[in-house]
């Protein structure tokens, strides 16, 4: 792995690959290794970087004051440092809100979105009673021992059917993660971003497992109805983390659609 100095943190990252740049943000609780495979699938036709966000795998702890402003800025001080000219952001759960506020406040840093397992912030995607019951679980998350709430969260990540070599990659990394990393995030995840959507003004490929547990159905189509250069994509039979030959060979459409 690489490393670079971002606003005084440490952030440290993996890259592979030659073409358009790619920039793959992770869902939580977990870091740049989850995207396994796909980064070898992606490095086929892109050049690929993924971070390890501020506070995940081999980067700096996130500071406790942290907003959203200051994700935004961590993405955009990121491309800066590596030298990266308008690179699409791939953002997967966690990482569609990243993406999200880092294209609303540094429209110039990006070229382009592909938000998987989408959310407009949980308040932007849920009601209030849905929201409520998927705050109170990420915070008993932060006191609870992971083999306690790591199977339930693991069943509504992927669909029965789902490879399983990806479910226990995504369980090795649960035991890595850091509960002061959620506390800080939870305050960006729990957004309502909608009334930016309209404001961020490039090309966007949003995509849902049909199978998605986490994020439903509207709420991808409520972004894409919001954007001015959206479009929906649908995986049959994944979950919420659909990465996979199907996901690769739609992203490189929208990169070879983009050039």
């Amino acid at each position: 792995m690489d490393a670079v100095d971002v606003a005084g943190l440490r952030i440290t990252y993996r890259r592979a690959g030659s073409g358009p740049e790619l920039f793959l943000l992770h869902g939580a609780f977990e870091d740049s290794r989850a995207w396994g495979p796909e980064l070898a699938r992606f490095a086929a036709y892109a050049d690929v970087i993924a971070w390890d966000a501020p506070g995940c795998g081999g980067s700096a702890d996130v500071p406790e004051t942290w907003e959203d402003r200051d994700w935004a800025d961590a993405v955009a001080g990121f491309i800066a440092a590596l030298g990266l000219r308008r690179p699409v952001l791939l953002g997967l759960s966690l990482g569609s809100v990243l993406a999200l506020v880092a294209a609303r406040d540094h429209p110039s840093a990006i070229g382009g979105l592909v938000l998987v397992g989408a959310y407009a912030g949980w308040a932007g995607s849920r009601d209030p009673g849905a929201l409520a019951e998927r705050i109170r679980p990420a915070e008993a998350t932060i006191e609870t021992p992971v083999d306690e709430w790591a199977e339930s969260f693991l069943d509504s990540v992927y669909a029965p059917g789902s490879d399983p070599r990806r479910r226990e990659l995504t369980r090795s990394l649960l035991a890595d993660w850091r509960p002061s990393t959620t506390r800080v995030l939870l305050r960006t995840l729990s957004l309502d971003l909608r009334e930016a959507l309209p404001a961020i003004n490039v090309p966007t490929l949003v995509v849902r497992g049909s199978e998605d547990a986490r994020s439903p159905r509207s709420a991808s189509l409520a972004i894409v109805a919001a954007m001015p250069d959206a479009r929906f994509a649908e995986i049959d039979g994944a979950g919420h983390d659909c990465a996979g030959p199907e996901l690769a060979a739609r992203v490189a459409a929208f990169l070879a659609d983009r050039r």
